[in-house]
């Protein structure tokens, strides 16, 4: 199984829950929002990670904390990056449920982070709760590469080869619609899908648009009372009922 995006540092016993998790064969992106989380998922990194499976990880500034953000926390941030060189940048990205969505901050700051992807050849976690038409436009801003030969037409895929160092951007809990997937998939998009992908029937129209290998499933697990292995169980049942809906979805 893989969790495409899980915050392990938020759930409890992060130590003994990667280790359940690693024995039971649960592959993962640990997804770090903030400088504390970035320290509990770089030290799990240092634990856990070996050649045969490395530890996957993300660091990034979530949007609730973008009115935060200051050069000092970039500089961090820039560090952990540079230290594990295959970590993805975020999740970085805007939600209208915060401050500086209406005043630009949030841009300012998923501007800076998309920049980083770029320069460092990261995929970039999306978090997107508002316009994910805005989150294109920056994209495009940033300099995110586009491929006007993969997109959608009469209902008809057409994907060509793409440079492989080419960042990707990742559209985590994914929530946007058929419009949306069709504008999206010349950045090279990834989809992450999470339970509520399909509670929004936009969505779920959207959802038999996306090329299968551009589809990832997720729990964006942030919390529990559970034990560690009651929490594994938990966890691979959430995965699996987000596989199955997308096999009905595409039926």
């Amino acid at each position: 199984m893989f969790d495409f995006h899980i915050h392990l540092a938020r759930l409890p016993h992060p130590k003994q829950l990667t280790q359940q998790l690693c024995n039971e064969n649960y592959d993962f992106i640990a997804v770090a929002c903030e400088p504390w989380e970035w320290e509990e998922v770089a030290q799990l990194k240092k634990e856990f990670s070996t050649e045969i499976k490395p530890f996957k990880a993300a660091y990034g500034i979530h949007p609730m904390l973008a009115w935060q953000a200051n050069d000092k926390m970039f500089a961090e941030l820039r560090d952990y990056l540079e230290k594990d060189k295959i970590a993805m940048v975020g999740e970085a990205g805007i939600d209208k449920r915060y401050p500086g969505y209406e005043d630009g901050t949030q841009d300012r700051i998923f501007l800076a982070q998309a920049e980083l992807a770029l320069e460092l050849k990261r995929d970039l976690q999306i978090h997107c709760v508002g316009d994910y038409m805005r989150v294109l436009k920056l994209l495009t801003e940033a300099g995110f590469p586009q491929d006007v030969s993969q997109s959608l037409d009469a209902g008809h895929l057409h994907v060509l080869s793409r440079l492989q160092e080419a960042p990707r951007p990742i559209f985590h809990r994914f929530g946007g619609d058929t419009n949306f997937v069709k504008k999206s998939l010349p950045f090279g998009a990834l989809y992450s899908l999470h339970e509520e992908s399909f509670r929004k029937k936009s969505t779920a129209a959207a959802i038999p648009h996306i090329p299968q290998e551009r589809v990832f499933f997720e729990t964006d697990a942030d919390e529990s009372f559970l034990d560690p292995k009651e929490l594994v169980d938990s966890l691979e049942n959430r995965l699996e009922s987000v596989r199955l809906a997308y096999a009905k979805c595409r039926e």
